[in-house]
């Protein structure tokens, strides 16, 4: 079983998402809603085979919660359980839960900055437990800004292009390891995230040997 404990986390870590313009949007244009009642509709298409492909629902509370001294908003899931997103200033934070073992590692992961410049990025180290440890960096960088991009039928402008890659040195010293990722997230203001593009490969010879290429794409929203 821990022989697959990194893969699942690594993969983890990212599921959680034209014009070109470089200029920075305007700080008091957040990226994300928290209004009760507003939804978010998103398909999931497993662009390596459709079976793993799914819809889900994701619906803002009129309840907060606290973590690692932030306040987050939560939000119902329909596949199930809560998300968790948190707007301080220009950064937005979600917290996301690995299944490492016996207890749930719960992660703060800071997944966008609205104010950053195009080419800039922050990096967080996450230190797991395989039964090993292992450090786990996660960088994002702001690839653009300002973009219009049209998802299904609806156009969206001022979109920020994140980019986020992993690495895990500990892992790849493993002689026949290779750890890749193509991610770009895409984020509309007020809506938030309207698409994924996710590649993730990751080797570890005779322990771990998994793929991923999905798309995540807002169908429709009501946001309040």
């Amino acid at each position: 079983m821990k022989k697959l404990l990194f893969g699942s986390a690594i993969l983890s870590l990212f599921l959680f998402s034209c014009s070109k313009d470089d200029s920075t949007p305007s700080p008091a244009e957040k990226y994300m809603s928290i209004t009760a009642g507003s939804t978010w509709n998103y398909s999931v298409t497993d662009l390596i085979t459709a079976a793993n492909s799914y819809t889900y629902t994701q619906t803002s509370t009129n309840r907060d919660t606290t973590a690692g001294g932030k306040t987050y908003h939560v939000f119902t899931n329909s596949s199930g359980g809560n998300d968790y997103y948190s707007i301080t200033g220009n950064d937005y934070y979600t917290l996301q839960t690995l299944p490492l073992g016996v207890t749930d590692t719960i992660l703060e992961n800071l997944y966008l900055k609205d104010n950053v410049a195009t080419g800039n990025s922050w990096s967080q180290t996450y230190s797991l437990n395989f039964g090993i440890p292992v450090d786990v960096t996660v960088t994002n960088k702001i690839n653009a800004s300002g973009l219009s991009k049209t998802v299904g039928s609806t156009a969206y402008s001022n979109v920020i292009d994140v980019v986020t890659t992993i690495s895990a040195p500990t892992i790849l010293a493993i002689p026949g390891s290779s750890l890749t990722t193509d991610i770009h997230s895409y984020y509309a203001p007020k809506v938030g995230m309207i698409q994924t593009d996710a590649k993730v490969d990751i080797v570890v010879t005779g322990l771990i040997d998994q793929h991923v290429n999905t798309q995540t794409k807002l169908t429709s929203a009501t946001i309040l």
